[in-house]
């Protein structure tokens, strides 16, 4: 019973992609108007534009697959005037192709596809992948559908040059992971783009090695790289509470956390005008050395008087009240 509950689950597994795919060989097969298709020779080769070629016979029909790169996960769409294609070409020499267009009067629907690599197999030098397309004739008044195209382990002649081996992924990897970790937010104009550099290393290592417990994934989706409010502290310092989540930091309790709220403790100073000093740190602006930021801290000189009710003439603009005089706006003037 548990070898029949098994194998059921086998063959789960793989139906909604194709029918009878031969996993321990090569294979390119699918369904073409809704008729079982198997390729008898295939081939997998790279044009002289580096773009991948898929061709597969059944003697019967032509198929040519081709898509603008090895980039494994990427789901190449298909349609008119697009490098990326497919076409079918019949023993009657009838040729179909998602560039052609339909004619407009007989035929209403665009040409259409999708190819998406599933797999290199860097040791074996071999590609896997998926495919569907729609396709039109040259007149575009006849059409031919192909679904659940599925081709297998295809060797290739030689290794393209967008593949990156997975050792070259680790080094790049740990390469934008030490230029992230250098980079303080706080004070480095380059933290953004040195995250995102990290960001894009770890997604090609997925690409590379494969994340099989989903570590990688993990780490992508807690990098915070982006001022999402555009309010001159980073998303990543707004997360004040630490939890790596910056949506339940919410200082003035608006509703509006504070990643995306231009003026984060309520006070009618907006965040980006806290930078009392204008060194571009924002965190060490502290006026009445409360251990609270001023950005943070809804009475920034700390006089009891509420930052929000210290615009004397009623102007709106606090920086112009200095009731002694002294070139010290109230709002930072204690005394």
């Amino acid at each position: 019973m548990k070898k029949f509950f098994a194998l059921l689950l086998l063959s789960l597994v793989f139906v909604g992609c194709s029918d009878e795919v031969e996993f321990n060989s090569p294979a390119v097969q699918g369904k073409k108007d809704g008729n079982r298709w198997k390729a008898l020779t295939y081939n997998a080769t790279f044009d002289d534009n580096g773009r991948l070629v898929v061709t597969a016979s059944n003697n019967y029909d032509d198929i040519t697959l081709r898509v603008s790169s090895l980039s494994v996960g990427t789901e190449f769409v298909l349609g008119q005037n697009n490098v990326d294609m497919a076409s079918l070409v019949n023993n009657q020499g009838d040729s179909f192709s998602t560039n052609n267009l339909p004619d407009g009067d007989t035929q209403v629907y665009p040409p259409e596809g999708i190819i998406k690599i599933t797999r290199y197999n860097q040791a074996k030098n071999t590609v896997s992948g998926e495919f569907w397309f729609n396709a039109y004739n040259e007149l575009g008044n006849e059409t031919v559908n192909f679904n659940r195209g599925v081709f297998f382990d295809l060797p290739l002649p030689y290794t393209s040059s967008d593949v990156v081996s997975c050792e070259e992924a680790i080094i790049e990897t740990q390469t934008a992971q030490e230029a992230y970790f250098n980079s303080d937010p706080a004070t480095d104009p380059s933290y953004s783009a040195k995250c995102h550099a990290y960001m894009v290393a770890l997604m090609q290592q997925q690409d590379s090695c494969v994340d099989e417990t989903g570590m990688l994934q993990e780490v992508i989706d807690g990098l915070l790289c982006d001022d999402d409010d555009e309010d001159g502290v980073m998303t990543v310092l707004e997360d004040i509470d630490g939890d790596g989540n910056p949506e339940n930091d919410d200082t003035d309790m608006d509703g509006t956390p504070n990643y995306l709220d231009t003026d984060d403790d309520g006070d009618t100073i907006l965040t980006i005008n806290e930078d009392v000093d204008v060194d571009g740190d924002f965190t060490n602006d502290d006026t009445d050395t409360d251990g609270i930021p001023n950005y943070l801290d809804d009475d920034d000189d700390g006089d009891g008087i509420l930052t929000a009710d210290e615009d004397a003439n009623g102007d709106g603009d606090l920086t112009n009240d200095d009731t002694d005089m002294d070139g010290i706006p109230d709002y930072l003037d204690a005394e």
